[in-house]
């Protein structure tokens, strides 16, 4: 950084700027052979050079990183003055490490040792610390078993978990997801589930769930993925999910048959692909994509934002959506499509479908009304 200015220089009012400058002890011997030079200092072309401290001597102690030093080189001749200085410190120290740790309803528990999780990948179920073991019989739409949602599942890290009342009203942040007070344990990285059968429970996840085994049940889950990863990737057919948080690039990347979501939170939206029943879930304002060629979905009593049956590439036949609160239905336009039904829904906005063909085989728009009136919405 160098300043130049015309005309004379006040030296009282330079030594003056050097003493308000807290530099480190080796300037001293600099601010030394200043006073040399005023006795008898060199002479060149007329001007009087004071000597530049070397590098080691400006450099500071690493006591404290906001030490400055300060060098200046004054040359005084007949056409002005010219004025240097060099500034140095210590670099800043790096931001502090982020923790992430989650819904503050979940328990914080240290981060893995080398001891507990494997140094690098994906850790596959069974998971200790949670609960991944094959679901005991029972009726799978209360969650299986002697582990059915009735009695608060089975035990997790802090025993008996909680469970919902019945649902009253429409689904929301305070009535959907994992239940106030449920005890978790953390997993960090991505979760692969290899074990048929298994019930991956309890558990706050810090990656991807990837699922590769049929009839897997998530139950009491938190999945935190990470940038543009889906928080439950489903390869594997009959997939249920129940009471958890899914968030990511999208909550849900559907590619096996068979999928069941209850009760739980997906403000990241998802792809549907064949054989999905959806109920009681709440979504805000986030999509979901029926993608070409789907078969039997049910999308019954959620809270989302627009619902897109995408038949471009293949039809789409067997959908249901029925007494939600959601922005829009972008029905499916290509021939083939067929057996579409959206019923007694609440729109919010103005605009309650595009696309839609009431000409089409087995299409049924009935009971439909907007939110903020009560009016009937028609396609």
């Amino acid at each position: 950084m160098t300043w130049r200015t015309r005309g004379p220089a006040d030296e009282n009012e330079l030594r003056a700027l050097f003493e308000e400058i807290e530099a480190p002890p080796s300037l001293d011997r600099w601010r030394e052979r200043i006073a040399d030079v005023d006795q008898d200092g060199a002479e060149a072309d007329g001007a009087t050079i004071l000597a530049l401290p070397t590098e080691r001597e400006l450099r500071p102690t690493r006591r404290r990183s906001v030490a400055v030093a300060a060098a200046a080189a004054v040359v005084i001749g007949l056409a002005g003055v010219v004025v240097a200085g060099q500034f140095l410190s210590d670099a800043p120290p790096a931001d502090p490490t982020m923790i992430i740790d989650g819904p503050d309803r979940t328990r914080s528990s240290p981060p893995p040792t080398s001891s507990s999780l494997p140094p690098t990948g994906s850790q596959t179920a069974p998971v200790t610390g949670g609960a991944a073991t094959p679901d005991p019989p029972g009726d799978n739409q209360n969650g299986g078993g002697p582990g059915d949602q009735q009695n608060g599942g089975g035990p997790g890290p802090g025993g008996n978990q909680v469970a919902w009342p019945p649902m009253v009203g429409d689904p929301s942040p305070s009535n959907t997801g994992v239940p106030v007070g449920a005890v978790l344990a953390d997993h960090h990285g991505d979760l692969r589930v290899t074990t048929p059968g298994a019930v991956v429970s309890d558990l706050r996840i810090t990656g991807s769930v990837i699922v590769d085994a049929p009839d897997v049940t998530l139950r009491r889950v938190i999945v935190v993925a990470g940038y543009a990863a889906p928080a439950v990737r489903q390869n594997a057919s009959r997939l249920s999910i129940e009471d958890s948080e899914l968030s990511g690039s999208s909550s849900i990347a559907q590619s096996a048959g068979g999928l069941s979501v209850r009760r739980s939170r997906l403000e990241s939206g998802g792809t549907l692909a064949k054989d999905a029943v959806l109920n009681d879930n709440y979504l805000n304002a986030a999509d979901l994509v029926v993608s070409p060629g789907t078969s039997g979905v049910l999308l019954r009593h959620n809270v989302m934002g627009r619902v897109t049956l995408n038949d471009f590439d293949a039809p789409i036949t067997n959908v249901t959506i029925e007494n939600n609160v959601l922005m829009q239905v972008d029905a499916p336009t290509e021939p083939g499509s067929a057996s579409i039904h959206v019923l007694n829904n609440r729109f919010v906005g103005s605009a309650p479908s595009t696309g839609w063909n009431p000409g089409a085989p087995d299409y049924l728009w009935s009971g439909n009304t907007f939110a903020s009136s009560g009016a009937t919405a028609n396609p």
